[in-house]
C-alpha cells in the first residue's frame, strides 16, 4: 500500500514539474511579420502613410480632434518628441487610445518607434 502511494506521489510530482513552462507568451509567441521593414523608415514614405491611413480622418486641419493636427511634419513633431504619439499608439496607461476602438499593427508601431528613436527627422 505504501509503495503504491509513494509511486502515485512520484508520478504526480513528475506531472506537475513538467508543466513549469506553461506561460502563454512562451507557448504562443507573437507572429513575426517577415514583410515588416522597421529599419528603413522615413517620414515622407513610412510615417506619412501610417498617419494618412489611421490618423488623418480625425487629425486633419479641419477636424483637429483633441487639438492635434498631423498634416505636416512640423505639426506632428511636438507630439513625437514629447512621447505623446508613442504613448497613444502603444495604448499605454495614462494615454489616449489611438486610433480609437482599434490598435495599429505591431509593425506600424515598430516603424513609428524607429522614426521617433531616430529623432523624428523630416526625411
Amino acid at each position: 500500500m505504501m509503495k503504491k502511494f509513494s509511486s502515485a506521489i512520484t508520478i504526480l510530482l513528475l506531472l506537475i514539474s513538467g508543466c513549469y513552462y506553461d506561460k502563454y507568451d512562451k507557448l504562443y509567441p507573437p507572429a513575426t511579420n517577415a514583410n515588416c521593414d522597421s529599419v528603413n523608415v522615413t517620414y515622407a514614405v513610412t510615417v506619412r502613410a501610417i498617419l494618412d491611413n489611421y490618423c488623418m480622418s480625425c487629425h486633419d486641419a479641419t477636424t483637429a480632434s483633441g487639438g492635434a493636427v498631423f498634416d505636416s511634419h512640423s505639426n506632428i513633431l511636438p507630439w513625437a518628441q514629447s512621447g505623446q504619439l508613442m504613448g497613444d499608439v502603444k495604448q499605454l496607461s495614462g494615454f489616449v487610445q489611438m486610433p480609437p476602438g482599434s490598435k495599429l499593427s505591431d509593425c506600424d508601431i515598430a516603424k513609428l518607434q524607429k522614426w521617433v528613436n531616430d529623432g523624428a527627422p523630416d526625411n
